[in-house]
């Protein structure tokens, strides 16, 4: 019979595939908690390692000014910010305050990404239709995506009616935390409404 509404699909036996992801997430946000004031040494390696496989130009070129384009129509649709885009720059002006914020390839949330990817591996594992596998990764990855062009406007608006500093402690530490808690409200969804078990599907997909 078809579903109706958001009816869980996860079956007693999955809770063990849960659990895994769940203890994943958890290693995970122990060790980013016990390394959180060496977080800018780690993103180094990582941005070296992008930069090494030209990866980089990719985000620079194509992902950035995107984000820059949304996150200046955000700020002037929503919070009435006036703001012209030049290359990768944002500049605001409102209210007699001006400010020019630079939105580098590394600050776009590539790196949420790749942690998203990860727990991937873990998550998707089990009797999952691969229809069902196909939504969550479409689902996850635009999440991730939001997720990362709201913390960039909500960053700019921290610089812009607070100050730098407080802008960039948010930037450094707080994206962090908001992906870990990300994932694990979108894996606690995934399990209950979105993953289907291929046993109990009308279709062999």
């Amino acid at each position: 019979m078809p579903r109706k509404g958001l009816v869980p699909l996860v079956a007693e036996k999955e809770p063990l595939i849960a659990r895994r992801t769940y203890q994943y997430i958890i290693v995970i946000a122990a060790v980013l908690f016990m390394v959180l004031p060496f977080v800018s040494s780690f993103n180094e390696l990582l941005t070296a390692i992008v930069m090494r496989i030209q990866l980089y130009t990719f985000i620079h070129d194509v992902v950035v000014p995107i984000e820059v384009k949304m996150v200046a129509a955000i700020l002037q649709y929503l919070f009435g910010i006036q703001t012209l885009v030049s290359s990768e720059y944002l500049h605001l002006q409102s209210a007699g305050q001006a400010l020019t914020v630079y939105i580098a390839w590394n600050c776009v949330g590539w790196q949420s990404l790749i942690l998203f990817v990860f727990t991937l591996l873990t998550g998707l594992q089990g009797p999952f239709t691969r229809r069902s596998k196909a939504l969550c990764i479409i689902l996850g990855t635009e999440g991730i995506f939001l997720l990362n062009l709201f913390r960039i406007v909500f960053v700019v608006l921290l610089a812009f009616y607070v100050g730098y500093l407080p802008a960039v402690v948010f930037h450094d530490y707080a994206g962090t935390i908001l992906t870990l808690l990300y994932l694990v409200l979108f894996w606690f969804f995934s399990y209950n409404y979105v993953l289907e078990r291929a046993s109990t599907a009308q279709e062999s997909q």
